[in-house]
């Protein structure tokens, strides 16, 4: 299986957040629409609670990892994404493929078919290494993680970062436990991204 994670954190009755979320969402939706293969999972981390997230169509899985004392958003994300793997039992073989909920994802890209082959190909790990301000074509310490996709098992090797590393790191590091052959390195994600702002840029 095909488990498609989508990290969100609604807070402060954001109208432009809550665009956001609607339209990226709805929009990986409509990429991933076989639902006997994929299986689309928003997790939300401000406790359970009624959202307009319960409105998408989704399972919805609410954590309350936002309120952990730390000022690492990496760090509440990751906890985010093992503990779905935990509540739904996601088994080492399958391969997870994590997205931030509110970038968009254009479609037909290297990212998605490389996902939609994954029966053929058996790759463990779908990466763009480098940071989103200077993306690389080569195996490094840095990687996106806005949209990443890993074999479960190699997900649960990632360390939770000090208070002052980037999560991306430590993505980036499990990877090194995995054959180089089995990692496919995309050359572009085509994903709108916009980190710590609301201004999308193209990576």
């Amino acid at each position: 299986m095909i488990y498609i994670i989508i990290t969100t954190c609604v807070y402060n009755d954001c109208n432009i957040r809550k665009s956001q979320y609607i339209d990226c969402i709805s929009n990986i939706k409509f990429l991933f629409n076989d639902f006997s293969k994929y299986k689309i999972i928003i997790v939300e981390n401000n406790g359970l609670r009624s959202t307009y997230l319960d409105d998408l169509g989704c399972d919805v899985y609410y954590t309350n990892n936002n309120f952990i004392d730390t000022i690492n958003k990496g760090y509440k994300e990751l906890k985010d994404v093992f503990d779905t793997i935990t509540e739904y039992s996601i088994q080492d073989d399958d391969f997870i493929v994590k997205i931030t909920g509110r970038y968009f994802l254009k479609n037909n890209s290297e990212f998605i078919n490389c996902v939609k082959k994954l029966d053929t190909t058996d790759f463990d790990c779908i990466i763009k290494y480098g940071s989103y301000m200077k993306p690389v074509n080569y195996k490094t310490m840095d990687c996106i993680t806005g949209l990443i996709g890993m074999r479960t098992r190699f997900v649960k090797k990632i360390v939770f970062p000090k208070v002052n590393d980037c999560v991306e790191w430590k993505w980036a590091e499990a990877t090194y436990s995995i054959n180089d052959e089995k990692i496919h390195k995309v050359d572009k994600l085509d994903l709108y991204i916009c980190p710590a702002s609301n201004t999308y840029f193209l990576v």
